[in-house]
């Protein structure tokens, strides 16, 4: 007995020797890099949890708040699949009120009542219905029931969120881009339009528009976009926000054969999907008296005709963190808000989100959440909050669900370009984030030796050349997946 026990001592006082050095050996490779000269002036915060512990096996300055960009995503996200369900789904009602009489006249309304659907008229989800298609298939229904005119209004219905579409610290030369289109109560072709230049002239000559699709009514341009050297890239921007149908572009757009393609956020998507659904009807020789858009709720009595449904969650947090899109992101905070909270806010959904974050004994007082997305530049994150928060979820949701909502590493998204001849490449799943002076990666590590590890790295503040700096963090990543 006593030899059994004395071998039992030694095999555990072997392992946790074992695992001590393991942390040691990552802990002084993460405490080089924090000296480097690259990193030296920046202010960085890192953290790196092991799942089956759910403990902290090492940090660099892992409480320090810090601007996490794209990363927050996580939070949204993964929060959205705790709160919503995996097999959640967005939907639209098509309806009517009134009477309809027998030569075919609606002596009422027809409603478009939104569910903040953030796919509705998108193809760039598998078996979604583009835009075109969603106003056909709505056509469609509306004829079906026999309505050939419409004696009354085409009500687009918003009300399911706040009336305000986007965070108010967002900064204003994002405004007017497809990337900070907000989300609405109804959303649709993703909230944006595209704007074609001709880009045949000399350096310096001023562009011209050659087209907009889709045709946004009301949208007037003022250009003011030059042509730069090939290859110099897309470097235009178009200012104006949310109700605003008068918007300046200013910038360069690179030279060229042919046309040039930037994209703007639609000022008023649940006007436009109103304006656009009374053209289409009105070719299929259905005719209405007006669009109303309501942003308030109403106590409403109607007829269902149609209810149109988004893709599930699941599939929508995969794009939404694969392509790192800021609608989905924001679409998802306010569902939460609505659902939890009662109300479809961002701040409502910020509420539960913390409140997910204190679930896994996480601190929240010094965190500073300003929307769903991590476009804000006030967000302030701790690379603690979110290694610990993943560590935490994959306790509720399983782990290997959450890596397929992730792009891999060295693979896919934003992060194709990492862990090159790494035999890493394919065992980390991760979000990246990145904004002027900030790079942050977030996700799961699939070690060499087995463990299953969640990491964040985030660096704000360097002067450093982008591609140095995520090279940095590209070497700790490496580092990380040779942990024990």
């Amino acid at each position: 007995m006593k030899q059994f026990l004395l071998r039992l001592l030694v095999i555990l006082f072997s392992t946790t020797c074992t695992l001590l050095n393991a942390q040691s050996v990552l802990q002084t490779k993460i405490n080089k890099a924090a000296n480097s000269k690259t990193f030296a002036p920046c202010n960085l915060s890192f953290s790196v949890y092991d799942l089956a512990t759910q403990k902290e096996v090492a940090e660099h300055r892992s409480d320090k708040v810090v601007v996490p960009a794209s990363s927050l995503k996580l939070f949204t996200t993964f929060g959205g699949l705790h709160y919503l369900g995996e097999d959640f789904r967005f939907k639209t009602i098509v309806a009517y009120n009134g009477i309809i009489n027998d030569e075919g006249t609606l002596d009422g309304d027809i409603y478009i009542i939104g569910g903040g659907d953030p796919t509705l008229g998108s193809d760039r989800i598998n078996s979604n219905m583009d835009f075109n298609e969603v106003l056909t298939d709505i056509a469609n229904t509306i004829l079906e029931k026999g309505i050939k005119c419409i004696n009354g209004k085409i009500i687009v219905d918003e009300s399911i969120y706040d009336s305000y579409p986007i965070a108010p610290s967002w900064q204003w030369n994002d405004l007017g881009n497809y990337y900070a289109s907000g989300a609405w109560g109804l959303n649709v072709n993703e909230n944006e339009y595209a704007v074609y230049f001709s880009n045949r002239k000399q350096i310096g000559a001023l562009s011209k528009i050659k087209g907009i699709e889709p045709k946004v009514p009301g949208l007037n341009l003022s250009n003011e976009v030059s042509i730069d050297s090939v290859g110099s890239g897309d470097n235009a921007y178009i200012f104006g926000g949310p109700y605003n149908f008068d918007k300046r572009i200013v910038g360069t757009i690179p030279a060229g054969q042919g046309l040039f393609k930037i994209k703007g956020s639609i000022p008023d998507p649940p006007l436009f999907f109103g304006q656009h659904l009374q053209k289409k009807l009105k070719k299929i020789n259905i005719q209405s008296k007006d669009i109303e858009t309501i942003f308030r709720p109403r106590k409403l009595k109607y007829k269902t005709l149609d209810t149109l449904f988004s893709p599930t969650l699941t599939d929508i947090v995969r794009r939404a963190n694969l392509e790192s899109n800021n609608l989905y992101t924001e679409s998802i905070l306010k569902m939460i808000g609505l659902k939890k909270r009662g109300q479809g806010s961002g701040q409502n959904g910020i509420a539960a989100v913390k409140k997910l974050i204190r679930k896994y004994k996480l601190k929240t007082n010094d965190l500073q959440f300003h929307d769903g997305s991590g476009l804000s530049a006030r967000n302030l994150i701790s690379s603690k909050s979110l290694a610990g928060f993943l560590a935490g979820i994959s306790k509720d949701i399983d782990i290997d669900q959450l890596k397929k909502r992730l792009p891999r590493g060295g693979i896919e998204g934003t992060v194709k370009g990492l862990l090159k001849g790494s035999p890493a490449k394919g065992k980390v799943w991760v979000k990246s984030g990145s904004m002027s002076a900030v790079q942050s990666y977030t996700g799961y590590v699939e070690t060499k030796s087995g463990k299953t590890l969640s990491f964040c790295l985030i660096v704000n503040g360097f002067s450093d050349k982008g591609r140095d700096v995520r090279s940095k963090l590209d070497q700790i990543i490496r580092d990380i997946y040779n942990y024990g």
